[in-house]
């Protein structure tokens, strides 16, 4: 068949419909790509939101569980001096107390100035800093039994905690005297007062 012999007028409704057809057609395919597109971006945004929000609940949760496990640990650590601000007039005073009970020939006592403290070990301390004051104690005692009361004392009522690198003890003399005021052995030992504290200085509270 010729196109000479097609009556395009009984056609053209049918065209125009074709077209009309293939018009709508593609503009719902490139709508139905376009809206997918849209809400697969927004479907990836909220996901990425959710997943934000819960890895922070978590975090909390975790934050929360650590705090439960750990806050009676460290107040109690705080409250017996050995987080925050060192407590200097509290060692002097058990050591002068002490000293008094037992009775000591003499006692003396030098503290440096606090400074910062790097153990021989690998130690994490995250926000915090560990210090250390050095405390040097020279006495004259009866027996060694006395070196070890002040050192139990100092453990046990003082505010802080303390370590032992050095003690030296000398007798006097070659003969014991039994006087309870003379001195049988001379002792000189130096502790090591540990601290915690924030690394940027700020005041700790509990």
């Amino acid at each position: 068949m010729k196109s000479e012999d097609i009556d395009w007028k009984i056609l053209r409704g049918s065209l125009i419909i074709f077209v009309v057809t293939i018009i709508v057609s593609s503009s719902l395919l490139f709508g139905g790509y376009y809206f997918e597109r849209e809400m697969q971006v927004e479907f990836n945004r909220t996901n990425a939101a959710f997943r934000s929000i819960s890895n922070r609940y978590l975090a909390v949760d975790e934050e929360e569980k650590l705090i439960r496990s750990f806050l009676p640990r460290f107040v109690d650590l705080y409250n017996r001096g050995v987080i925050g601000n060192e407590q200097r007039l509290n060692w002097i005073e058990v050591l002068r107390n002490t000293g008094e009970e037992i009775n000591l020939p003499s006692l003396s006592y030098q503290i440096e100035s606090q400074k910062d403290f790097t153990p021989d070990y690998p130690l994490t301390l995250g926000r915090y800093r560990l210090y250390s004051s050095k405390m040097s104690l020279t006495m004259s005692l009866m027996h060694e039994g006395d070196l070890f009361r002040i050192l139990n004392k100092l453990e046990q009522d003082a505010n802080g905690i303390f370590s032992l690198p050095v003690c030296t003890i000398n007798p006097i003399s070659t003969e014991i005297n039994v006087n309870a005021s003379t001195a049988n052995i001379n002792a000189k030992c130096d502790l090591q007062w540990h601290t915690i504290r924030l690394a940027d200085g700020t005041q700790i509270d509990v």
